[in-house]
């Protein structure tokens, strides 16, 4: 019960739902369940663990000396960062606690019944249901960013990590499905209240086949996006090479 009088039931896995049902779009919005497990799937599988490693190492440069720290996974999904990150905190012993929230309660639910450690909840990044100034660290990978509400959530002097995707990433499955290819645009937008820290890129080639390969596909906006003939395409190649690229950009948040 809040100091509103409102009360939340905890489901069996551990999270809350804290979606306001007037902002709902639809009755289950977010990424359906099959998009989750594939996505559970195919990180698990290793083929971005370079990614994660590198957000490990950031979230320790900046915080590795605190007494404890404060992190907020602003879009969770199933909570693959998230648990490799908890794994490495706990391995130092690096006092700290770690929210995450995503409006897509199929991935909630599969963060908060494999990451005990973490408080997981069903909610937007439009309207997180966050105190003001109660983070130390805000962390958003391929989510919607809302410069004003991670403001307003950090606290002073906090850090965000905005995870984006490179010029060339997937580029290689990109490739089999379009005809005419694109490179992502590279940029970094200002934000008020926050200063630009850096960029820190990483990229690696992996290859995917198989299940892999659909997996992949599955966790990809281009799944819905691709016309089936192109869809068969991918399915008749069976496996292939592509960049994988991530670019980390960094915000701290100062005084207006």
């Amino acid at each position: 019960m809040c100091s509103k009088n409102h009360s939340f039931d905890i489901a069996k896995q551990g999270y809350v739902n804290l979606l306001p049902v007037n902002k709902r779009h639809s009755d289950d919005p977010g990424d359906t369940k099959e998009m989750v497990l594939s996505r559970r799937e195919f990180l698990e599988s290793g083929k971005y663990q370079c990614f994660s490693d590198k957000l490990n190492e950031l979230v320790l440069k900046y915080f590795g000396n605190s007494q404890k720290i404060s992190i907020l996974d602003c879009g969770c999904g199933e909570g693959y960062y998230d648990g490799r990150l908890m794994e490495k905190l706990d391995k130092l012993k690096i006092n700290y606690s770690l929210a995450g929230f995503d409006i897509s309660k199929n991935a909630v639910r599969f963060s908060a019944g494999k990451y005990k450690k973490g408080m997981f909840a069903v909610a937007s990044c439009f309207n997180m249901p966050v105190a003001d100034e109660s983070f130390d660290l805000a962390i958003n990978i391929f989510a919607p960013l809302v410069d004003k509400e991670l403001y307003r959530v950090l606290k002073n002097d906090g850090y965000f990590i905005y995870a984006v995707p490179g010029k060339r990433h997937l580029m290689g499955l990109k490739e089999v499905l379009y005809e005419n290819t694109y490179e992502n645009e590279e940029k970094h937008t200002e934000y008020d209240g926050f200063e630009f820290v850096k960029r820190v890129s990483v990229k690696d080639i992996v290859n995917a086949s198989g299940d892999n390969l659909i997996n992949l596909f599955k966790m990809t906006p281009y799944y819905f996006k691709t016309e089936k003939e192109a869809t068969n395409r991918l399915l008749s190649v069976g496996e292939i090479k592509t960049e994988i690229h991530f670019d980390f950009l960094i915000y701290k948040k100062v005084s207006c």
